[in-house]
């Protein structure tokens, strides 16, 4: 047997291990975080405006959030301050007769003269399971917020927190589940939109932030007689 006809097998098997190598190598290559940015479209609620002019104090940390988490061995990363930015600017907007954004709770007497007060929306906290965590298929996000009140010259008057909740069939495999967690964060934070439109005009008027808009007179009795 000659050099040539020895060396054979061993190069068939070193093939052979080169493409078995191959895919498990991809397979690590691709175990980087997962990453994507949450997208909700939180349409203008059909509401009775608040006849004031408020406002707006959004900060860098809100208008840019990030939620990094080490979750079941994966590494997170979901972008959120762009979407919840967006759907706060539209929510307020027809919430309120008017929406001035301001650079700091402080400057809304300086930024204009009608503005009545100063909202600043706060993330407190971003929250998710997975199947592995609920032993389903359900992914499930939750959202806290909330909104402190200032003065026009930015003296705190008060806050409100509410929350969203939304949820999402996924895949009982182990694995990132980028798309379901995804929609169940766009459904979270439409859940929250939808509070702070529908409860937050009552939160405010109970804690005097608004006026009630007064009582209508009872129409009087159609035989009554007009005073002498």
């Amino acid at each position: 047997m000659d050099a040539t006809t020895s060396m054979k097998p061993r190069l068939r098997h070193t093939r052979r291990a080169g493409w078995l190598a191959a895919p498990l190598l991809a397979l690590l290559g691709g175990c980087g975080p997962t990453q994507f940015e949450a997208q909700a479209v939180i349409p203008p609620p059909l509401i009775t405006r608040i006849p004031v002019v408020v406002g707006v104090y959004m900060p860098a940390e809100f208008r840019e959030a990030v939620h990094r988490e080490e979750h079941d061995g994966v590494d997170y990363e979901i972008a959120i301050g762009k979407s919840q930015s967006a759907g706060f600017d539209r929510l307020l907007t027809a919430m309120f007769e008017r929406v001035v954004p301001v650079a700091a709770p402080g400057a809304g007497a300086a930024t204009d003269p009608a503005i009545r007060g100063v909202l600043e929306p706060v993330l407190e906290e971003f929250s998710f399971v997975t199947p592995q965590d609920t032993g389903d298929s359900m992914y499930a996000v939750s959202l806290r917020y909330r909104i402190n009140a200032y003065t026009p010259s930015g003296q705190p008057v008060d806050s409100w927190t509410f929350t969203g909740y939304g949820a999402q069939p996924g895949s009982s495999m182990p694995g990132p589940g980028s798309g379901p967690l995804q929609k169940a964060a766009a459904i979270a934070m439409r859940d929250a939109g939808a509070k702070l439109a529908v409860e937050f005009r009552e939160q405010a008027i109970a804690r005097g932030l608004i006026e009630a808009a007064p009582a209508a007179a009872e129409p009087a009795p159609a035989d009554a007689q007009p005073p002498p």
